[in-house]
């Protein structure tokens, strides 16, 4: 980062808000400006506030030859910034300024000009110019007077027009490269968007370019006058040209609309039928001012307490109803909402979706995918907010024949609407594989992919048919007659083999001989509640971690205790096997305070972070085992890579035991303990753990991705999400063989156990217990009742 441009401080109450729009920022600039955050109060910045000396310490590192703005989110923020002015060296202070401009969009902007070698002032005044472009996009200012027209004359002796190509149009990204590449030459370049009429617009703003509203397709002009014009025309119009495609590669082929696509299986089962789009109304509220601000909040907080009603009665005390009345609360968007309310006089629902929007726009810079899977509740809490502030209807859901849905990021609640027997199947645009919708539909067994959309980006506007493969991700645009002969024969196939729980009871009898346990996945107490009307078997996987997600601490033993006998209470007389937290990776605890890695998915997670963290590992520990009292509970622990990372986990249960009996509290003794396979190290080694644990279970998800170094849940990497591959298979079928040779049971818990051909597969391995989502097991277990075993 470079100390000859200006720099820029972000003073913000929220050290995430911060660090994102920093992210934000230096996405379009890389390195070449200094950002510094002074954010947060507290010993690592985690409360809500601002601190004047690290307002200080920020203008030190900042403010270098040419000096920096400062840029504040809230009003006690000015105050500070204001404060830290009176305490920082006079010399400092004369060359900072302090920006009335917006947090997010004043920053970007800032950042850009700061680039292009802008002058403190021109600076500043980029980051007031922030809203600009939104401002004029939503009719709320014009120009005094309408630019003219581009035209060749003597100020603009040089001209050319360029066709904008990126999908996305005129973005903050290219407009960024724009400015940056204008910024090299000694001319005074100008942009008029032909096909729309917007501008002409100086080519040194990125919030100007951004009111061209430039769409793909859209003709550009650009003219510049000065010594260069003529060359910095060429530079800017050929540059403007690359946008959206691929030097020197060749265009892509039109797509085959017959061809399978993969997107991100998220339920099992097929599907063929209409498409259906899913129409959420327009929200009707209007961002006009009131007269009277305590009433407007006292709306806000009736608001607030009518949805926190219904969250909880709805939802009772699941984890999904926990995080949603969390974010409900949470601070920062209240406070950002009720500020706006106090000292602006905005009405309550337009505060509250600026709120929202703030918060979203964080959450959008997170590294993990599933705090920015968290966006889609925001969205749920914020509608369900402005519904009950009269500005937003529900989402009316299909009507007529069965069908598939399209959805564009499909909301929990709207997914725990869905009729399994009128929706055939989901494919949603964006969403993930840790989304609350995906989880609710895997429980409604209504088969999903998500992240589909550039599988359907040139789907028409009009109704077409879709099939599906939720185990696979494979979608298909108009199906050919055989292929949706073919997915509709798998899909009566599919419901044929459903079992009534009263007729199975968890175990399956193969032809040749072998009984199979079918056991279940489960996250929380309805998914429990899913897995025993199934008719599984036990619970092979609780995964705990869903209990420290979203919430600023670790839950305390106590609260543990209570939530993990909800769900053996939900389960009764059957086995279950509860995880310890599988943090790290894809799954991020902020409050945890890792230092940020390279390779999450390589680093300090899993087993690992717990025996970093021992009190937070013990504090699990002595939960199950009180919850555990008089059930068969058994504990496994993830990521498992070495004998000695057992033994260190089987001290730390022992000490678990030992305070339990010090404070006198009943236990459950003795309890097996076992490990996840998905390290191949583990896989390659069992016979050497076995004579350490009681148990193995092989997670062929994560052991797919490291087995074959392919990210799971990559775009473009999904045909290498592949269990079935040969190199997967020998490692499990070597776990297997060492659970035989020690007498250690061994089970498959991941999601390729739902697919009845692969665990047909397992168990020709010799592997009598899966564990799968609850949907899948009528499936798996009508499957494996027509397919003999092959000797292992």
């Amino acid at each position: 980062m470079s100390k000859s441009t200006v720099g820029l401080v972000l003073v913000s109450h929220s050290r995430a808000l911060a660090e994102a729009t920093r992210a934000l920022a230096t996405q379009m600039t890389g390195d070449v400006v200094l950002v510094e955050c002074a954010a947060g109060v507290g010993e690592a910045g985690e409360e809500l506030g601002t601190d004047a000396m690290a307002i200080v310490a920020a203008l030190e590192r900042a403010a270098g030859e040419r000096g920096a703005v400062v840029l504040m989110d809230l009003g006690s923020a000015l105050l500070s910034a204001e404060t830290a002015l009176d305490l920082v060296d006079a010399s400092i202070a004369a060359k900072t300024r302090l920006s009335s401009g917006p947090f997010v969009e004043g920053a970007v902007a800032a950042a850009v000009r700061a680039a292009g070698g802008g002058t403190l002032d021109e600076v500043a005044a980029e980051a007031r110019r922030g809203l600009v472009a939104k401002e004029e996009q939503l009719g709320e200012t014009a120009p005094a007077t309408a630019p003219a027209p581009i035209e060749e004359s003597a100020e603009n002796v040089f001209l050319e027009d360029a066709v904008i190509g990126d999908e996305h149009g005129l973005h903050a990204r290219p407009a960024a490269r724009i400015v940056s590449r204008a910024s090299q030459f000694d001319a005074k370049v100008a942009i008029e968007n032909r096909t729309n009429g917007k501008g002409p617009r100086a080519a040194d703003s990125v919030v100007l370019l951004a009111g061209l509203q430039a769409r793909r397709g859209d003709v550009l002009r650009i003219a510049a006058s000065g010594r260069q014009a003529e060359a910095a025309v060429r530079a800017v119009a050929a540059l403007v040209r690359t946008f959206g495609t691929t030097p020197d590669a060749p265009p892509p082929p039109a797509p085959d609309k017959t061809t399978n696509n993969r997107g991100i299986p998220i339920a099992p089962g097929v599907a063929v039928g209409p498409c259906v789009r899913l129409e959420r109304a327009e929200i009707r509220f209007s961002h006009s001012f009131t007269e009277n601000p305590p009433a407007e909040r006292d709306r806000l907080t009736a608001a607030l307490d009518k949805v926190d009603a219904e969250i909880r009665g709805s939802l009772g005390r699941d984890d999904m109803a926990t995080l949603h009345a969390t974010l409900l609360r949470d601070p920062v968007i209240l406070q950002t909402a009720r500020d706006l309310i106090a000292n602006h006089h905005q009405n309550a629902a337009s505060a509250f979706h600026e709120g929202i929007e703030r918060a979203a726009m964080a959450l959008a810079n997170a590294d993990d995918a599933y705090m920015r899977a968290r966006i889609a509740d925001l969205r749920d809490i914020e509608l369900s907010v402005l519904r009950a502030l009269g500005a937003a209807p529900a989402a009316v859901l299909p009507e007529g024949p069965p069908a598939i849905l399209l959805a564009d990021e499909l909301l929990p609640s709207e997914a725990a609407r869905l009729d399994p027997a009128r929706v055939l199947g989901v494919v949603d645009l964006r969403g993930g594989p840790t989304s609350h919708a995906a989880i609710l539909l895997r429980g409604a067994g209504i088969p999903a992919v998500f992240g589909a959309a550039s599988i359907l980006k040139d789907l028409p506007e009009s109704p077409a048919r879709l099939g599906l493969d939720g185990a696979t991700g494979e979608v298909w645009i108009d199906p050919a007659p055989d292929l949706t002969a073919d997915l509709e024969r798998r899909r009566a196939e599919e419901h044929a083999a459903r079992l009534p729980a009263a007729t199975f009871h968890g175990k399956v009898t193969l032809p040749s001989g072998p009984t199979v346990e079918l056991w279940a996945n489960a996250a929380s107490a309805l998914e429990a509640r899913a897995a025993k009307e199934a008719g599984a078997f036990g619970i092979g996987l609780l995964r705990t971690e869903m209990f420290f997600l979203d919430r600023s601490d670790a839950p305390g033993e106590d609260e543990q205790t209570e939530a993990y006998a909800e769900v053996l209470a939900a389960f009764p007389g059957a086995p279950v096997v509860i995880r310890t937290l599988d943090a790290g990776g894809d799954k991020r605890l902020p409050w945890l305070h890792v230092p940020p890695e390279e390779n999450p998915y390589l680093g300090l997670r899993g087993i690992r972070l717990s025996l970093d963290r021992p009190e937070l590992l013990e504090t699990q520990f002595r939960a199950i085992l009180r919850a555990g009292r008089g059930r068969e509970v058994r504990i496994m622990i993830p990521m498992v890579s070495t004998a000695s990372e057992i033994e260190a986990t089987k001290a730390a249960l022992a000490r678990a035991a030992r305070a339990l009996d010090a404070a006198g509290k009943p236990y459950l003794s003795p309890v097996p303990l076992g490990i996840m396979v998905e390290v191949p190290a583990a896989a390659l080694l069992a016979d050497r753990l076995a004579p350490h644990v009681d148990f193995f279970s092989i997670g062929t998800n994560d052991l797919t991705q490291y087995t074959l170094a392919a990210e799971r849940g990559h775009p473009r990497l999904a045909a290498l999400a592949d269990a079935g591959h040969p190199a997967v298979l020998e490692l499990v079928d070597r776990v297997a063989k060492a659970g035989r040779a020690a007498g250690r049971a061994v089970s498959v818990c991941g999601e390729a156990a739902a697919d009845p051909k692969l665990a047909a597969t397992f168990v020709g391995l010799g592997i009598t217990r899966l564990s799968m989502g609850p949907a899948a097991i009528a499936r798996v277990a009508a499957a494996l009742a027509t397919v003999p075993a092959a000797n292992g």
